[in-house]
């Protein structure tokens, strides 16, 4: 996938995960998730943590380097101060992805040293399966953007494959014929919402 289309497919994704955010109301955020180790306020927070970690990693800082820049920025917090954060974190990870260069070198994570354009095709699917997961708990009424999702999809068996294990839970049968959407969440162990 060209590195133009895969940042577009990011932005769309994450403004599909911002719009989820912005919607939670203030009795919602101590939901469960379809991720049972998280609720609601903790699934946002892992992305904003997730996100936060994109710029210092685009620019080359290992991982002990940019666990102390995201330090740095201290909790998160919670209710309206989780929004704000989660908006922050997306504008900083969007313009370090968008960045001239950004997609040609290598990228330290926690598996190792990986082009940066493979580290963009986990944050997006990270991104779409987290917001529907968002969407579940809180009963967001609005689909997922098919294009991101379709474009995904080829890219996710790969993407888990080489995820550490332990990271999803084993795939959910739920047939060739299922809608996209619901193949995709299913293959990180996640059991789609019945039609």
């Amino acid at each position: 996938m060209l590195a133009d289309d895969l940042t577009a497919m990011f932005l769309t994704a994450q403004a599909a995960f911002t719009e989820r955010v912005h919607a939670v109301t203030p009795d919602q955020w101590q939901l469960d998730t379809p991720d049972a180790q998280w609720t609601v306020a903790d699934l946002v927070g892992h992305l904003v943590d997730e996100h936060r970690w994109a710029a210092p990693l685009l620019t080359g800082l290992d991982m002990d380097a940019a666990r102390a820049v995201v330090a740095g920025l201290g909790p998160a917090g919670d209710g309206a101060a989780l929004v704000r954060a989660w908006d922050r974190a997306a504008a900083t990870s969007a313009e370090a992805f968008r960045a001239d260069g950004a997609l040609t070198g290598p990228v330290a994570i926690t598996r190792g040293s990986v082009p940066a354009a493979e580290y963009l095709e986990e944050m997006v699917l990270d991104l779409i399966v987290h917001a529907w997961d968002l969407g579940v708990a809180t009963g967001y009424p609005e689909p997922l953007p098919a294009g991101a999702v379709a474009a995904i999809y080829p890219l996710a068996q790969a993407i888990v494959d080489r995820t550490p294990a332990g990271m999803f839970d084993a795939p959910v049968d739920v047939g060739a014929d299922a809608p996209v959407i619901d193949r995709l969440v299913a293959l990180t162990g996640r059991r789609p919402r019945p039609a």
